[in-house]
């Protein structure tokens, strides 16, 4: 049995700039296309997903039965004979998906994530300060609003998704219980990779995650593919072509790509009740609660 890959993280901490590199990767280090996500390293909350995987209709679906169908999607796709057989609806596994990836931004829970269907997890944590003014901007609600979403346990997203593209529940909670639950409760093979690391150095940390994918991880397709999902790129690429993903209240996706763009965003207020809320476990991931944190560098 090939088991499958998590791509988590909290939203907004580079799950999707991941993908494309992830993209790129399988694809001999050319740009990534956007319109191609979706496949080669889907979101499990996306019910087209979901429908293309197991071929059965989910607009009737309740909660717990689109999990339900979740379930039997992980296993058809972690079963050899299955897809061989044609278990999988026609079509949708493709060699671009050989890396068998998929996109998550629910808390681990291994009722949600069986350990019979997993092959391991790339978390990608960053600092809840920049964090909140990009989930602000993508949900087009207010950066207070956000702060307060990331402190309660019981934050949840999902439902209603992107026009056309309906997406399932997710379990998010808070900040905090999301890094803690990915790092310390997942038993699996993980690989913890922080976003600002990815953004100051990123040719040895995307080795890394192309190695732990089992990707080819050789030195010139790494840079190439780092070229190619520049911030700069993407956004170039995003003017021409859209992305699925951006939603109506976003002027574009791919936004800054900032380690301390959040300086700029957040009052001195509001930096610091998300330090009140989340200093232990930012501490434990290496973000200073004062000044004189990480370098702010931009890819490209």
């Amino acid at each position: 049995m090939t088991g499958l890959f998590w791509i988590a993280s909290y939203p907004k901490s580079g799950n999707t700039w991941t993908r494309c590199l992830i993209d790129s990767l399988t694809h001999g280090g050319e740009p990534p296309a956007l319109d191609r996500l979706d496949r080669s390293c889907p979101a499990v909350f996306d019910r087209h997903w979901l429908e293309a995987v197991t071929d059965v209709p989910t607009a009737d679906l309740t909660a717990p039965e689109l999990l339900a169908l979740r379930q039997s999607a992980f296993r058809l796709l972690t079963d050899p004979v299955g897809v061989a057989s044609g278990g999988v609806a026609p079509g949708w596994v493709t060699p671009g998906w050989q890396a068998r990836c998929l996109k998550v931004h629910d808390c681990y829970d291994p009722a949600r994530f069986p350990d019979a269907v997993t092959a391991g997890a790339v978390y990608l944590v960053r600092d809840p300060r920049a964090v909140a003014p990009s989930w602000a901007d993508h949900s087009g609600v207010t950066i207070d609003r956000v702060i307060a979403r990331m402190r309660r346990s019981a934050t949840a997203a999902g439902g209603a998704g992107l026009p056309g593209r309906p997406a399932m529940p997710e379990q998010i909670g808070d900040w905090s219980d999301h890094v803690r639950s990915w790092t310390e409760a997942f038993k699996g093979r993980l690989l913890l990779v922080r976003y600002e690391d990815l953004l100051a150095d990123p040719v040895p940390v995307v080795a890394r995650i192309a190695g732990f994918l089992g990707l080819p991880d050789d030195l010139p397709l790494v840079e190439k593919a780092v070229a190619a999902c520049t911030f700069s790129r993407l956004r170039r690429q995003e003017r021409e072509t859209g992305f699925a993903e951006k939603t109506a209240m976003q002027k574009r996706f791919f936004r800054q790509g900032r380690a301390q763009g959040w300086r700029d965003e957040l009052s001195a207020e509001q930096a610091a009740r998300l330090v009140a809320d989340h200093g232990a476990v930012m501490a434990r991931h290496g973000y200073a609660t004062a000044d004189g944190t990480t370098a702010d560098v931009l890819p490209g």
